[in-house]
Parts: C-alpha cells; structure tokens; sequence
C-alpha cells in the first residue's frame, strides 16, 4: 500500500495529526500513562500515582503533544507511526484518524496554541488494568506479562516488580473504575489487551456494564493470545454476541498469533498450540471479524509463508490476516540484525509463495511482504556505540539465558538459523545491562 493513497482526514489538520491525545489516554499496569500503546515505553507522559487522569489530560507533555500536531510538527511519541507510514503500513494514526473523523473539527477547535483542551472526555478506552497472563512471549517482559516474574528472578536474579501480578489500582491516585462508570455512556471503543484480557475481570465487568446500559453499538477490539474463549463462568462467544448484533464490525478479535506449532510455543511461551487452532476455528464458525495480528520478529520472520497458509487452511480469510507490526523493541528481537544471506533466503522464500497465490492474494500479499523487506534491510542505528554486532551478542544472551531457565533449545526449532548462531561469539562474559 502506497502511504499517498491512505486515506487520513487529519489530513484537514496537518500532515501529523492524531486523534488520540483529544481522546484517549493509555494506562499500563504500572501505573504508567501513554497517548496511546504504541508510544515508546520509556516515554510516559505521567503516572497514575503522582496525578489523575484528568491532570495529565493537560499537562505539559501532553499539551506539546497536541501542539505540536495542531503545527504539523511530528512528536518523538509518535514515531513508530510514522515509520510505518514511510514503508507504506497502514497505521493506527491514520485508522484512527478514520475512526474518529467526526470529531476532529469540534475537538481542535476547543484547543488552544499550546495544546490546552478542557474537553476531557474518554471516547476510546485502553486501559492495561494488570499484567495477569497465562503466557511468557520472548519479546515480552514482567510489565505485561506475570509469567514472566519467576523468569526473572530465577534466570537475572530479581524482578523489577514487587511481584508477580500487578494491578494499575496499585500504583493508582484515582481509582480507574470510576473512569469506567464515567464514561460508560460517551464511550465508543474500547481495545482489551493486557497481559491477557480474557483472563482479567475488570474486561467482564466492562462487559456487563455495557449490556446492562443496553450500549452495545460499542467497537470492542481485542488483542488477545486467544488461549481462553471461556473463562470461570463467562462464555466470551456469547457474552459478544448482542454486540455483533448490533453491527458485525462492533467485535474484532485480533489473536496474537505470529508462528504455529512448535515455533509458536517456543516464541510465545505457554502456547498450546491445539487449543489456539481450536479456539480459533470456534470464531470463524461463528462468523466472528477475527484477525491474526502477527508480530514479525527474529523468531518469527522466516515462518510467516507457513503461518499465512495454515490461517487460509482453517478457514480464515486471507485478507484477515494482519502483517504490519513489525517489531522495534527489543533491538536484539529486529529482524534487521540477521544477516544478510538468511534475509535473502527469507526474501527468496516469501517471493516464491507470492508466485503461488491467486492475483487477488498477491495484490494483497505483496504490499505486506514488500514493507518487512524494507524493515528487514533498514540500515542499524541506534546510538553512538550500539551497533549491529552488539545486538547480535544481545540476542544470542538473552536466547541462551532463557533456553537454560526454561529447557529450551532455539537451534531444535529454527535449524535454519544454525550457522548464524553458532557463529556469535564473544557475549559470554556480556549480562543484558551491557547492550544498553
């Protein structure tokens, strides 16, 4: 897709536009505040613990924020955005541009030079409301994931976090749910992602709330590992059904869902990979907007051909199946670090799938592929004295790190990468505060 041809009302603005800081605030489990989940996680805005949602509604990042857009200036928050945008990527600033259009014009007009806006109102919910999860993805960590703790403490020696389950009323000055029975009524979307959303009962409260208000012309979207479709005495296919009533697109399930078989329980740890097809095939028989979101990474670059005819076998639409996160973060996790004979035998693989498809998957296919190769062949930079080379002892560390605490071997499931492995040397005497 041509990032000329991207349809972006923020357009009417400035070119850098986004609708989310006029009504939106991400929380994290934390207790960190974003504008919105894409947002470097070193970069907040605020935390829940020193102020309220509606006090960091216009404080002064937040407010630069703003200004900055209302002058067509891009924000350092909003970089991964526009990267994708630059390699063509449909991205959440455009979508969400899409979404929200109506309110553009009233929302900048009640906006001042620097980024003040009295017009507090919650339309589009992300609330992280703890890490609660029942897997341990690579590319994942303590923050949104409780699996991890035990991980962290047996293998580093301690944990960032007290513990192991963490919950943003924890760490919060204002209790979150009073936001939730606030804007109960204004709410227009609402994206559940976690740790693991379907696990979380602040999600089923959410649920209840809305069909007791009789509001189900509410978008639900969810990023979910789709381990659970039910949970103690909820049914999610049932409790979904009086939205998808309302109008077919009002639930999108975006499963995470990025390798299969044994590259999917090695990557994401704590997958069973029969449950995840099952639970699947369950939402495509009934007729439900499920996508699979799939995260392109090291571990996963190779296997995405695999991955696109396995969804197409099991019934998914081909056009349903999402390739445009790329991972950034961790470094060590990019796929441009490998080098450059595995990129051209992952290239030489993708175009041969490409040749096998109808035309109509292909023009759908291509676009997608073409924006991993250019991701793939991004020259490395960071900064001044972190290098290519350093982020292959990093990942090589953190792999052989994590392969011992849990058993694992990466060479048993990605023999392909072998030569290239067995080949970085010199991370040994390394620990992971090194290659930052």
């Amino acid at each position: 897709m041509d990032n000329q041809k991207i349809k972006n009302p923020g357009d009417k603005i400035s070119e850098s536009f986004c609708v989310l800081p006029w009504i939106h605030l991400n929380t994290w489990p934390n207790g960190n505040v974003y504008p919105c989940c894409l947002t470097d996680w070193r970069e907040p805005v605020g935390h829940l613990k020193d102020n309220t949602l509606e006090e960091i509604w216009n404080n002064d990042k937040m407010k630069e924020i703003r200004s900055h857009m209302l002058k067509g200036k891009k924000h350092s928050n909003c970089v991964k955005c526009y990267q994708q945008e630059d390699y063509g990527v449909d991205s959440t600033r455009t979508s969400s541009n899409r979404h929200y259009e109506e309110h553009i014009p009233s929302i900048t007009e009640n906006t001042s030079e620097d980024g003040h806006n009295d017009d507090f109102k919650l339309l589009y919910w992300d609330f992280r409301f703890s890490n609660l999860c029942n897997m341990k993805c690579r590319m994942c960590g303590s923050f949104l994931s409780s699996k991890w703790y035990d991980d962290e403490v047996k293998i580093f020696g301690g944990s960032e976090l007290p513990q192991a389950i963490i919950n943003v009323n924890d760490y919060s000055k204002k209790d979150i749910n009073l936001y939730l029975d606030e804007f109960i009524d204004d709410v227009e979307e609402i994206y559940f992602a976690g740790g693991e959303p379907l696990l979380m009962e602040e999600h089923y409260y959410i649920l209840e709330k809305l069909l007791e208000r009789g509001n189900t012309n509410v978008r639900l979207r969810y990023n979910t590992n789709l381990g659970y479709l039910k949970f103690k005495k909820w049914d999610n296919i049932e409790l979904w059904k009086p939205f998808k009533e309302a109008s077919y697109g009002n639930v999108s399930i975006f499963a995470s869902v990025d390798g299969i078989d044994k590259n999917a329980e090695y990557s994401r740890k704590g997958t069973n990979w029969n449950t995840i097809e099952s639970n699947l095939k369950r939402c495509i028989s009934e007729d439900f907007n499920i996508h699979i979101s799939a995260t392109t990474n090291i571990f996963t670059v190779y296997e995405i051909p695999d991955l696109v005819d396995r969804m197409i076998k099991i019934g998914l639409p081909y056009y349903n199946i999402q390739l445009n996160n790329i991972l950034t973060n961790p470094l060590y996790y990019h796929i441009n670090i490998l080098p450059d004979n595995l990129k051209n035998i992952i290239k030489e693989k993708y175009n041969n799938h490409l040749n096998k498809m109808t035309d109509d998957m292909r023009t759908v296919f291509k676009p997608k592929y073409d924006s991993i190769f250019k991701f793939m062949d991004e020259p490395y930079s960071y900064k001044e004295g972190v290098d290519v080379e350093l982020m292959r002892k990093g990942f090589k560390l953190m792999t052989s790190l994590l392969d011992k605490g849990r058993d694992e071997n990466f060479i048993d499931t990605y023999p392909y990468y072998s030569e290239w492995y067995n080949s970085i040397t010199g991370y040994e005497n390394m620990n992971m505060k090194d290659i930052f």
